[in-house]
């Protein structure tokens, strides 16, 4: 009867299992679901026209997209580091909602568009970050789903977005922000598989040759990435000649420093060098950009405001402090009983972030200065950070519940659900935050008149309400590439 029983007792285990993920499946699909109804009912926001038409202080970009002339020239002019997300942004934002109109028309083709590129975004995160998690890329496998389902409620689309937002309601700033980030943890996932779940590198010339473009992409791609990359890589390289001079068994300290650097695994710097490369380059090409020099204020007065920043973008709403508690009780609980490897491993990678938060904080200042982040430091800023806090969030609790007895799985369990469902529930729907927007353009897109005096009390592909029809113009010409309008027209709010 025991050999009879076994085979019995597996069975049972791996329909549980089956039925578990299946289970986490669902919330997974219902939580992304959710997200794309709040995602297509978002207002157009303001920067939308002067990208895609585009504004003549855009043409630039797209006449230099590596900004080589710009240095040679001396030109400044808007963003000049920031080619593919300009270049992406438009090509999607023409093209996309053209192509929906066969199945919706021309209004709601473009909320779709937008809404398409959120959730791919947040879907594309999520699993990046699932990926981390677990160092799996099967998705079918239980641990990533958990891990999917850990890191999912913590994308806010209302909610906490305004302090640790990633999918913005702008899809101009989901594209100048989130897609950059998306791209960044794409090309370091290999480092990240590596040091911490021991993977070997691939060594495959496919590999070679995708990510040396990749690392112009990821450079190019916004302010945020090349900070990011030179921290992450300051971290990497001292982290391992710090591991390999302890280890060394040579006499004499140039001996053991020489040793050190030839024990750095050659994948390293196989990626960090031309991404850290360029982002020096880009970094420098960012001192080209006019609208940095229009707004720059002076460098002390902005590190002045940094403490302040920091303040109140972390401590105004539940968002982050849930965030920093759940941390703290997980770091606590594998220092003092899940110290093994990996946990110390853990334990190590949560010290990182802090200093690469500090890091990173500390050359937010260099950026420049806009009058719509008054401190420094906002949601969009400090997206690589916020992103960094979720990674170890995953793997931190999902380690626990791995190792974890069921003793003490029967209380931390519904504590993390707990922690789950007050980002869920804070995250409200916001189903009707453009509908005013979508009467208003009905109105433009049926009226005969030239000029048109708006009757809707709201802003239309814009940041604000318009009092002048001519500061509408670009609005106008975006409108009738996508066929909402047969020809330019003005509008304003009466």
């Amino acid at each position: 009867m025991h050999f009879q029983g076994t085979p019995v007792k597996k069975q049972t285990a791996n329909m549980n299992k089956r039925l578990l993920y299946f289970l986490l499946l669902a919330l997974l699909l219902a939580d992304i679901g959710y997200s794309f109804i709040q995602h297509i009912n978002q207002p157009l926001d303001g920067d939308m026209a002067w990208n895609i038409v585009p504004a003549d202080d855009v043409k630039p970009i797209f006449e230099h997209p590596l900004g080589i002339a710009t240095i040679l020239n001396n030109q400044t002019y808007a963003n000049p580091n920031r080619f593919f997300c300009h270049w992406i942004y438009r090509e999607y934002l023409i093209k996309v909602p053209l192509e929906l109109q066969k199945l919706v028309n021309p209004i709601d083709s473009v909320y779709l568009a937008c809404a398409i590129s959120k959730i791919v975004l947040q879907v594309l995160l999520i699993i990046l970050l699932a990926m981390a998690i677990t160092g799996t890329k099967n998705m079918l496998r239980t641990d990533f789903m958990i891990a999917a389902v850990l890191v999912t409620p913590l994308f806010q689309t209302n909610g906490y977005r305004s302090y640790m937002g990633i999918i913005d309601p702008s899809t101009t700033y989901t594209f100048f922000y989130a897609l950059p980030c998306a791209i960044l943890l794409l090309y370091l996932l290999p480092i990240i598989l590596q040091y911490y779940h021991g993977q070997k590198p691939s060594g495959s010339l496919f590999m070679k040759i995708l990510w040396i473009p990749l690392a112009f992409i990821v450079c190019l791609s916004g302010p945020l990435n090349p900070g990011v990359v030179l921290i992450f890589s300051m971290l990497v390289i001292l982290t391992n000649l710090a591991g390999n001079y302890r280890l060394s068994t040579q006499q004499g300290m140039i001996k053991k420093v020489t040793e050190a650097i030839t024990l750095i695994p050659k994948n390293y710097w196989f990626y960090l060098m031309p991404v850290g490369l360029l982002s020096l380059y880009s970094l420098f090409l960012g001192r080209y950009n006019s609208i940095t020099i229009d707004t720059m204020i002076p460098l002390s007065e902005m590190y002045s405001k940094l403490p302040a920043g920091i303040y109140y973008q972390f401590t105004q709403n539940l968002g982050f402090p849930v965030l920093f508690i759940t941390l703290a009780i997980n770091m606590i609980m594998i220092n003092k009983k899940y110290k093994t490897a990996e946990g110390k491993k853990i334990l190590n990678i949560f010290k990182w972030i802090g200093l690469f938060a500090l890091c990173y904080f500390l050359l937010l200042p260099l950026g420049g200065y806009r009058d719509y982040r008054p401190y420094i430091l906002r949601y969009d800023t400090i997206m690589p950070v916020t992103l960094s806090l979720i990674l170890i969030f995953g793997v931190s609790t999902l380690f626990l519940i791995r190792n974890m007895p069921g003793k003490q799985k029967a209380w931390y369990l519904p504590v993390i659900a707990g922690v789950l469902l007050i980002y869920t529930n804070a995250d409200n729907a916001g189903f009707d935050k453009n509908q005013c927007e979508r009467v208003a353009l009905k109105e433009i897109s049926q009226s005969n008149e030239a000029v048109i005096a708006l009757k809707h009390d709201c802003s239309v592909l814009d940041w604000r309400k318009i009092n002048n029809p001519a500061e509408s113009t670009l609005n106008g010409q975006l409108l009738t590439i996508w066929g909402i309008t047969q020809e330019d027209k003005l509008y304003y709010n009466e």
